[in-house]
């Protein structure tokens, strides 16, 4: 027993020597907490889900299922930036899966309201112009293929570069750039082809 320590209070001290070690040779000790990351990003993502082309109501569906898969993480990210790559790349990817759940639906119900745009012989409210006009730029990007939509939805809704872009998609700033030129023509063509001037 030690001089002037009661054996309960030796009990009592616990000390994480990995830890001071770590300290002691100036390692950062920084743990990231996924689901907080994923709450102060998750304006971005919203914008990521709406600019897919997502309802209301299927984006809360997939933010669902991304804060879902934040939970059942289990990689560690080395830094606060990965972690939010690895988020927007997950919420992409959710996202086109659920395109492709829905993509047959959407398309009947755009062929319908469609019709029935067209049927409108005089529209004088702004309004419900403008709101056209989103719904035709909404079933232009949802014909995009896959390998397209990603690159413009984060460049456009997000403001990304294309450096950024190609870290989070994991492809070449270069193969970024051909994407997003190839997009814009295709986008320009089917809205002149619809009388939206892009």
């Amino acid at each position: 027993m030690l001089r002037g320590v009661k054996r309960s209070q030796v009990n009592e001290i616990v000390v994480d020597f990995t830890a001071l070690e770590s300290f002691a040779a100036g390692e950062k000790i920084l743990e990231l907490n996924l689901v907080d990351i994923f709450l102060a990003e998750l304006e971005r993502l919203k914008r990521i889900v709406a600019g897919m082309g997502l309802s209301a109501a299927d984006g809360e569906d997939v933010l669902q299922d991304v804060s879902l898969r934040a939970l059942k993480q289990s990689d560690k990210f080395e830094t606060r930036q990965e972690c939010i790559r690895w988020f927007i790349r997950v919420t992409i990817n959710q996202c086109l899966a659920e395109h492709r759940r829905r993509r047959t639906f959407r398309r009947k119900a755009g062929e319908i309201l469609k019709r029935r745009q067209q049927d409108k012989m005089y529209q004088t409210d702004k309004k419900a112009i403008l709101s056209e006009e989103l719904e035709i730029v909404r079933e232009s990007l949802q014909k995009l293929d896959e390998s397209l939509l990603g690159p413009v939805v984060l460049r456009y809704f997000c403001d990304l570069d294309s450096k950024e872009i190609s870290r989070i998609l994991e492809v070449k700033s270069s193969t970024v750039r051909g994407r997003l030129r190839d997009a814009r023509l295709i986008l320009a063509k089917g809205l002149l082809e619809r009388g939206v001037e892009p």
